[in-house]
Parts: structure tokens; sequence; C-alpha cells
């Protein structure tokens, strides 16, 4: 049979769920066509809101790709909803092919996805879609497929959910293999085979040493994650596949035999980054093993993920020995009571403690990044103040990512939201909403000056004096201080480049230029 999966992705198209189903199907003898879509930002309504849409010319290309299928999915998060529904609007006006939906949302709210299917996949896709495709290709009833909810007569079929898969390095190595793959490009307008030139262009820049660049290639050593955060996918999934295990990790000769393989293939990938939601969720020993073999096989710089749970010196060593160069770690909040909301059990001191030891390597790490949640409707002035003060007593350097609140269904915080009817856009608020631009708010203003780790912390102390933050923080002022902060971010813009541009630091244009041309 002929499978062809329709992705809108990201800008770098890893697409690890997709490229694994499609790795899987392949070696079950079927054929696979992918088609990935990076999405635009030619559908922003607002500034917080965005409707991701394509171009009639390269849904036109993707009519054509898929017409000789027998079989079309189309897996996707909730923030590409709205993509997901062009793209499966077209293809059933032009082609009388079955679609299947799957991804994080279809698994998670499959009644509203048979509002434009007739097939969903929940959970894990792998051996599910194959199934279903072995079914079709022998004239069977595959009515019956676990993972599966099938519109058929007017009712919907709810099978079953599979157990997980727990042994995920039987598993084949994700598919990276460019035949049959094809990305739209908007430099063209158009959908075009990829090869290795167009990769090559197309995977995202990490920062290096030196203001350089390195191009970066993601990879996954495990599946799942040990947390359960409030608003977090992972917190449902844990709870569908209750009393299995969740979090698994993939033997370290596996691992480093897939990045041998990518970077054979690759020759022009610079820096791997290991994106499991903590990589350090391994044992010392894993770590240990991992940063061995890595060093001797590998041998190039990599970036992991990590929390302050799962981090310590012994494994900091080891990875830094092995090639380490930058770490990413999530504080989300300094409220002890959002703590609690959100199900992170961590204390600041435990958070300060994982910075400071971050920062004892600083000499052989590039600064961090850390991860700070904004737009919480449950918190006050206070608990972001105290995120605020917690900032401020990191060790610099660093840098920070800021992210507002999505309450994505299935999530613990969506369900209490739903209860407390605090949600009355559903489409607007959360499927459309710019989680990487928070809102402006004097609050969020200081935490937007305390993540430059060169703004003076005493101004920020006295800025965050609680008799000032009640008079300013205010919806009156929210335009104010959103004024300000593009104020600030056009000086760091154009320091930026001057500072690019008279040190001959052209990647780091480049790389700027690209992310602004909207070909990702």
């Amino acid at each position: 049979m002929k499978l062809t999966l329709i992705t809108p992705t990201p800008s770098d198209i890893c697409a690890f769920g997709v490229r694994s189903i499609s790795a899987y199907i392949k070696s079950q003898g079927h054929e696979v066509k992918n088609i990935f879509l990076p999405i635009s930002l030619k559908g922003r309504k607002t500034r917080f809101e965005i409707c991701y849409t394509y171009d009639d010319n390269i849904l036109d290309d993707m009519v054509n790709l898929a017409k000789d299928s027998d079989i079309i999915g189309i897996s996707f998060m909730t923030n590409y909803f709205d993509a997901a529904v062009q793209i499966t609007q077209k293809l059933k006006k032009h082609l009388d092919v079955p679609i299947v939906w799957g991804g994080t949302h279809p698994t998670v709210k499959p009644d509203e996805c048979f509002n434009y299917v007739d097939m969903v996949c929940i959970g894990e896709g792998e051996e599910a879609l194959a199934e279903l495709m072995q079914k079709i290709s022998e004239g069977r009833s595959y009515y019956n497929t676990q993972n599966f909810w099938f519109r058929k007569n007017g009712d919907i079929i709810k099978n079953s959910i599979r157990p997980l898969i727990q042994n995920i390095d039987a598993l084949p190595f994700v598919d990276f293999d460019l035949k049959g793959q094809y990305v739209s490009d908007i430099r063209k307008n158009k959908i075009v085979g990829m090869d290795s030139e167009l990769l090559e262009f197309i995977l995202p820049r990490e920062p290096h040493f030196n203001n350089t660049f390195h191009i970066s290639f993601k990879i996954y050593a495990s599946r799942g994650c040990p947390h359960s955060c409030s608003y977090c996918i992972n917190d449902y999934l844990r709870k569908m596949y209750s009393g299995q295990r969740y979090l698994r990790m993939k033997n370290v000769d596996n691992v480093i035999a897939e990045m041998e393989q990518i970077k054979h293939q690759f020759p022009f990938i610079q820096t791997f980054v290991l994106f499991d939601d903590t990589f350090l969720a391994r044992s010392t020993d894993g770590i240990a093993a991992f940063s061995s073999a890595y060093k001797k096989r590998i041998g190039i710089p990599f970036h992991v993920q990590v929390s302050p749970l799962t981090i310590s010196r012994r494994k900091m060593e080891h990875l830094i020995d092995a090639g380490l160069v930058f770490v990413e770690m999530g504080i989300q909040t300094g409220s002890e009571r959002t703590k609690r909301l959100y199900q992170r059990p961590i204390s600041n001191e435990r958070v300060i403690q994982a910075a400071n030891l971050i920062n004892d390597f600083q000499s052989k790490l590039l600064p961090p990044c850390y991860h700070v949640i904004l737009d919480n409707r449950w918190e006050n002035a206070e608990d972001l103040i105290d995120t605020l003060n917690t900032i401020i007593q990191l060790p610099k350097p660093f840098w920070f990512k800021r992210s507002s609140l999505i309450l994505f269904p299935g999530t613990e915080l969506y369900e209490k939201a739903k209860r407390e009817n605090l949600i009355k856009d559903e489409i607007k608020e959360i499927y459309r909403r710019n989680f990487a631009l928070p809102l402006h708010s004097y609050v969020n203003f200081l935490i937007y000056l305390a993540i430059h780790d060169n703004f003076p912390r005493f101004i920020l102390k006295f800025l965050s004096q609680k008799s000032l933050v009640n008079l300013l923080n205010k919806e009156d002022y929210r335009k104010i201080f959103g004024l300000f902060q593009r104020l600030f971010d056009m000086w760091n813009l154009i320091l930026k480049g001057f500072t690019a541009l008279f040190s001959g630091d052209f990647s780091r244009i480049f790389t700027y230029l690209k992310k602004r041309s909207n070909f990702v």
C-alpha cells in the first residue's frame, strides 16, 4: 500500500513521531511519502493570535503529490489545528482517499476530529497504522483496530488502546531517507523534493562559542517524561496509560548508532540536540556510559535539556567531557503556590542549587537557557514577584525563554479552567494563541528586564516593590509596557546587528534574515 504522511510542522521539520511511523511502516513493506509543511506567520490575526494557513499553490502541489495514495495521514498538535483543517478540506475536495488524523490533539480530542475525518488514531501510531494498512490491503474489516476510532454509518466506533511500545529499541531509526520526502519552500511558493542541500538550509542554527552558530540536529533518546506537570500533555498520556511504564529509554548503543548514521548521512551537521524532556533522567552510570560512547564515536558538541531534580555534578562532569556545550532547564515559576498548581514540587533552593552547579562549569559551557511560564490566570502579582526574585538570584550569565501558559486540551489545568468556566473562546484562547509571546503587563515587563542578565538587579529590586506593583500592574497600562518592551527589543537588535557586523559574524546576520524570510 501507499501511505502519504502530511505534517504541518515547526521550522526544523524534525517531526520525530511522524518519521518514526514512516520508518516502521516502511519496515512492514509499504511505500511511504512524507510531505512536510512548515508553518509561516502569514495567518497572523493579532500579535498574540495566529491562524496558520497555506497558499493555494502549496496546497495544489500537496494534492498532486498525494493523488496516488491508498491512505493519507495527518499528524498535528493543537496549535496547528487550523492548518490540519485546511489541508484536509483541500484533499477531500480533490481526492477520494481515506484520511486519518493522529498526533497529540486527535489523541486528546478525538470527538472533535470527526467533524472533518472518519478515522482518528489515538496514542502511538506505529503498530496501529501498520495493522490498519495490512487489513485494508487484505480486504479485511478494520473497524476493530486498536488505537483507532472510526465513523461508520453515522456511529462512532471506539476501540481500546493497545499497550505502549515498551522496547523502543526494537523500532527502526526515524526516517531521514530523503527519497520520497518533500517540503514546502516559501521562497519558491511550491513544494519541492528534499535533498541534503535543502535540509542543510532548513536545519536550525544553534549558538556556539565566539558568537558563531552551528547547524544542529535534534534526536530523542527516550519516550515519555519523568514528571507530571499539570500544564503538559505528558500528564494526560501518563494517565491514559496508567499502570504502564511511561518513561522508556533507548539503549545507549542504539542512541549512538542512530547518531552515527545521521552524522554519516549528513556530514554538515555540527551539533546534536538531545531533545528529550530531561535527558538527565538517566542514572549516573547511564550518563557515564553514554558520555564515553559519544566521545569515542560521535565527537561533536551537543546540547541537553535537564530539570533541577535530575542534574548532578557527576552527570555534568561526564557530559562535559564528552562534548556538552549547552544546557536548557525549566524553572517555570518561583511561586510555591504556583508550583503546587503545576505539580512541580521543586523548591527554589533546588533551582538555585542546580543553576549554581551549571554555573560552576561556565568556562566550558555556553550561557544556559532557563524557561519560565507567564500569563497564568490563577497567579497574582505576588506570585510573579516570587518568580522575579528567583530569577534575580540566578548566577550570570544566562538567557531565558518566556512563554504564556496555554491551557492545552487534556491537561489538568485545561480541565480546571473548564470547570471554572474560564475559557470563553477555545479556538482563540488556545488553538490560535501564540505561546511564545507573553502578554504585556508591568510584572511581565520586569521579568523581561530580568532575563537580560546585564540589567542592574538593584533597579529590578526597586521596581518590584509591592507599592509599585499594585500601582502599575493594571490593564490600563498594558499598552505602555508593550511599547517599552518593543523599544528594548529594537535597541537590543540594533546592538546585536552592529556587533555581528563589526566582528564579521555574517552567519548570525544570515540566520536572522532567514528566520524573517518566513521560509520556516
